[in-house]
């Protein structure tokens, strides 16, 4: 009977005053749905890998191979690797397994009748203890054999429908890279896109013995590390004492020229997508960095809501002291006053719960196209969720209704009943949470400017090589290699063909690394490396400092020369650019370096300049390992007809394989993805949070205009202009928001200054950001609290008098 009446008086109230109803429940509402987006994005980034249920005993192993500060921090590892160390440590070893790619950006599958052709970019070859390790689960086939015969292989169930549309794929055979049938044993249930690797494709590792034959032994070798290797640990507590190990492992195996520079690391399974950043990653990864961000982000937005629900709270209560002291004139206890209030407020925080889920719902969709996920909205059924959206609405209805609360039922009946009841005693406490919600909102205005900063400087800024109007082809493994010279000759026929290459890598993304002993050197150091053909350095538009570059017409230059980059004639400490022309390496006097070449980030600008060797290679099997894509430079006119010109000519000489292309400069966008997302996320959450803030100023200043309407009213009676008025009732506002200005500068500097501190180039942060976020948030709030000034200052003084008499 106690809550029927409780919810009977809540509805009055409710629907009586319907704008600040709307306001609360909206302006809450609003906070917890962008909470539970983003908490539900953070989710995800921590449930990746963590399905296979021996999680927590698979590690993957490193290899950091670094002599000086120079060379690589590997996630792969040598073939050998994991055999050798299940011989040498199986009381600690369950099992070990090994996924390979060829180190090739594309491999080409097609039907045994070539109907459907491909380039795939996700295969991979793999020991037959895969499904010991992992928990990829296998629709059709027996996990105990699939992989055990030489040319098996098991796909997906969206590669299966691709490639056989409805037929069972089972015992039926694909064609790899047009001369080697696999045969299909199994098919697997699509892979979650929560693990740190994707696949379509698991070709058994005995398969490679085949392919690489009769070239085994120099390719299978304790230097060339293309091997994601993962070993599944016979208990938790084993990985201390094999990592301990590993100094002496790498003394007994390793030649003795790399052994002293390299060192091995265990990381485990569950924490490769947030906290591994190593070079040659199977994909790219997270960031704890991103994920601290974004919940600040969450926390920020919640808190400004609740604040202004609190607010609202406030000035919603101020007007029901007459009904406090009538109710307590006919009998009604304090703690049933107390009971009411609690109530109302819960009830209205429950009810902006139920509109958040509803905009989950609804936006849901679109925040997974925008950041990549298959997020569903049955995740908030889960007990973690569903106890928080129990909590919420229960400690934020407990928090907001609790001033008015207890200080409303506190009034003595006629004291109550006097029109000019105030609630003055916490005017400063609702300052308070006004300065704290702007100050946050603040903070994520500029924090959002800078963002944007950076992510347009590592976009757009000189990389000192051209990737505008680059077209790169995947060619690793294919028959170019024996067609590369005349392909070549064929496309510069075309006049919007400007220059042909092929190299190693994609150009300002990855590099690959060579053990080289140059002059003054006591021994071998590993150097960043790109492998490439003639004309690179003319098709990226690279300068020559010093020196020569490769010349056609030098037909010695692929074995006895080198160029360098500027950073590696400053690593050597050469005192300028040409004296490191003519400089000796690998002990051989023949072998000099013949020029250098200006500096370029060949890798992302999240790294470094660091030294880099540019090694010439003509020799046809470097298109198996070494020579990965083709570079063809145009002029940027005519492009569809260009790129038309050069599938005819790439056709014409390699018939029946697979034509693919895409730009350097949107692949390398692919590179800041994260700082897109995050810059943009925060953009909106920021808006969202300052549109919050401001329904809170609302509420305070409609509180304050209730409060204030005698005073003004005497004021004009007594010759006060609307003017004066106005600006009497602003002022106290604006004072909030200059002191929220002066908390929010400093602290915004000093976090993003941290955050700034993790890239390896950045941007300056720009004051006037600043001074723009300041006054943003003294504009909305002057429009916010305009309405409420000017009704103020506008009133009738003899109607408001005569109310409140």
């Amino acid at each position: 009977m106690m809550y029927r009446n409780y919810f009977t008086v809540f509805k009055r109230s409710f629907l009586k005053q319907k704008g600040y109803s709307f306001v609360s429940v909206f302006g809450l509402a609003i906070g917890i749905a962008c909470f539970l987006l983003i908490s539900l994005y953070i989710r995800d980034e921590y449930s990746f890998d963590r399905m296979h249920t021996k999680a927590g005993r698979i590690y993957r192993i490193h290899e950091i191979f670094q002599a000086d500060g120079v060379g690589e921090r590997s996630a792969s590892q040598p073939f050998p690797v994991a055999e050798a160390l299940q011989n040498d440590y199986g009381t600690q070893i369950e099992r070990v397994v090994r996924f390979f790619n060829f180190q090739a950006p594309t491999l080409a599958i097609s039907t045994i009748d070539h109907q459907k052709e491909f380039n795939e970019s996700r295969l991979f070859f793999v020991d037959s203890t895969v499904f010991d390790v992992f928990d990829f689960r296998l629709l059709q086939g027996d996990a105990s054999t699939a992989l055990n015969d030489v040319n098996t292989v098991v796909i997906t169930e969206s590669t299966a429908k691709k490639y056989f549309e409805g037929k069972d794929p089972v015992g039926q055979y694909l064609r790899f890279q047009g001369t080697t049938n696999l045969l299909v044993t199994g098919v697997l249930a699509d892979i979650p896109d929560n693990t740190h690797f994707q696949f379509d494709f698991l070709v058994s590792f005995e398969t490679l013995a085949d392919l690489y034959n009769p070239a085994v032994p120099q390719r299978w070798h304790w230097y060339w590390n293309p091997c994601w290797t993962y070993l599944l640990l016979k208990d938790e507590g084993a990985a201390q004492g094999l990592q301990a190990a590993m100094p002496a492992f790498v003394q007994k195996y390793f030649p003795e020229f790399v052994r002293n520079d390299i060192t091995m690391e265990l990381v485990p399974l569950t924490d490769l997508h947030l906290k591994s950043h190593m070079d040659y990653e199977i994909q790219p990864n997270s960031s704890l960095t991103t994920v601290y961000v974004f919940a600040s982000i969450a926390f920020f937005v919640l808190v400004i809501a609740c604040i202004n629900f609190v607010n609202l709270s406030t000035a919603r209560a101020a007007k029901r002291a007459k009904e406090v002291g009538m109710r307590k004139t006919l009998g009604s206890q304090k703690a049933q006053l107390v009971g009411q209030f609690l109530f109302e407020s819960i009830m209205v925080s429950l009810l902006s719960v139920v509109i958040a889920v509803l905009m989950v719902g609804v936006a849901l969709p679109f925040f997974n196209a925008f950041a990549e996920k298959s997020i569903g909205i049955h995740v908030l059924l889960e007990p973690f969720y569903l106890w928080l959206l129990i909590a919420l609405p229960l400690v934020v209805g407990v928090i907001s209704g609790m001033y008015p609360a207890f200080v409303l039922s506190s009034f003595r009946p006629i004291t109550a009943l006097k029109a000019n009841t105030s609630l003055e005693k916490g005017a400063m406490f609702r300052k308070t949470l006004v300065v704290v919600q702007f100050t946050l909102s603040i903070i994520l205005l500029i924090g959002t400017g800078v963002a944007i900063d950076q992510l347009n400087m590592l976009r757009n800024s000189d990389t000192g090589f051209t990737r505008e109007n680059v077209i790169m082809i995947p060619v690793s493994r294919s028959p170019v290699a024996r067609n590369f010279e005349s392909l070549r000759t064929e496309l510069l026929r075309d006049e919007n063909v400007l220059s042909v290459t092929a190299l190693e890598e994609v150009m300002g993304a990855k590099h690959q690394v060579g053990n080289y002993l140059i002059e003054g050197m006591h021994e071998s150091k590993p150097f960043p490396r790109l492998t490439v053909r003639h004309d690179f350095i003319k098709t990226f538009g690279i300068p020559l400092v010093a020196g020569r570059d490769y010349s056609e017409d030098v037909v010695t230059d692929d074995s006895l020369a080198l160029l360098v980059n500027e950073s590696f004639v400053r690593q050597m400490g050469w005192s300028s650019n040409e004296e490191a022309i003519g400089k000796k390496f690998d002990n051989r006097p023949d072998h000099t370096i013949i020029g250098v070449v200006k500096d370029f980030n060949f890798t992302s600008r999240h790294q470094p300049i660091r030294p880099l060797v540019l090694k010439l290679n003509l020799a046809p099997q470097a298109f198996d390992v070494l020579i990965k894509y083709m570079a063809v430079r145009v002029s940027g006119k005519d492009v569809d007809e260009t790129v038309q010109w050069i599938e005819k000519q790439w056709k014409a000489q390699m018939p029946g394989w697979p034509f693919e292309y895409f730009f350097l400069e949107n692949n390398l966008e692919q590179l800041y993805k994260a700082e897109n997302k995050m810059s943009t996320i925060t953009l909106i959450f920021s808006g969202l949070s300052i549109l919050v803030a401001c329904l809170g100023l609302f509420g305070l200043s409609t509180y304050t205009a209730e409060q204030r309407k005698k005073e003004m009213s005497i004021r004009k009676v007594l010759g006060s202009s609307d003017t004066e008025i106005f600006m009497l009732f602003s002022k106290d506002f604006f004072s909030l928001i200059l002191i929220a200005n002066v908390v929010a500068f400093p602290l915004a500097y000093f976090l993003l200054k941290q955050w700034l501190a993790g890239f390896a180039y950045q941007v300056g942060i720009n004051l006037a950001l600043f001074v723009v976020a300041g006054v943003i948030a003294a504009a909305i709030a002057f429009f916010t609290i305009c309405y409420q000034a000017l009704r103020t200052a506008r009133s009738n003084p003899a109607e408001v008098l005569k109310k409140s008499e």
